[in-house]
């Protein structure tokens, strides 16, 4: 029930779907207030890019200047990203994957647990934020943080095998009291 309790807490402050920094730096609050990490850790990694790293970054940052906890933003980023916008307002940024000789990565590395194990390594990190795609959904990589003594800022992996499976899901929202809506049990 501990994930639904975080899911429900964040939902209530910023509806499902956060769409603006705004909105993310009220999940990012509610979630590490839910879970009680914010004063846990001082270098959070991003394995994300884009919007999704870029929404991070503002969350963090005005939680910063809010709380003054000094969360550092340690992000991920490939050679083809090194001058994007999320990598140059990051604290740090940490090169991943390499190139062939053609110029093309031979994996995204994104999904390749032993680089990001890597770089998670190089940044010293107590955190690690995914955001979703990527590895958001893999309960391999959560599984890997623990292993390494960092937070994954999510489910444990345990949880998403759990909620991976759908009828599990809804009989665990069940249990835990949280409304669905009517279905016929098989």
């Amino acid at each position: 029930t501990t994930i639904i309790n975080l899911l429900l807490t964040c939902s209530k402050h910023v509806g499902p779907n956060p769409s603006s920094p705004t909105h993310a730096r009220r999940y990012v609050t509610a979630c590490w207030s839910s879970r009680n990490i914010g004063c846990m850790f001082k270098r959070l990694v991003v394995v994300n890019r884009g919007e999704a790293a870029m929404r991070l970054i503002h969350a963090v940052r005005e939680l910063n200047e809010e709380r003054e906890v000094g969360i550092r933003l340690i992000v991920l980023h490939t050679h083809h990203e090194r001058q994007a916008m999320f990598v140059r307002e990051a604290d740090e940024a940490i090169l991943i994957g390499g190139a062939s000789a053609g110029g093309a990565a031979r994996t995204d590395p994104y999904l390749d647990h032993s680089e990001l194990q890597r770089a998670l390594e190089q940044a010293r990190a107590d955190a690690v934020w995914v955001g979703w795609g990527l590895v958001a959904e893999d309960p391999a990589f959560a599984d890997l943080c623990q292993r390494m003594g960092t937070v994954f800022v999510g489910p444990d992996g345990d949880v998403m095998r759990r909620l991976g499976d759908r009828i599990g899901a809804r009989l665990l929202a069940e249990e835990a009291n949280v409304r669905v809506a009517p279905w016929s049990r098989g």
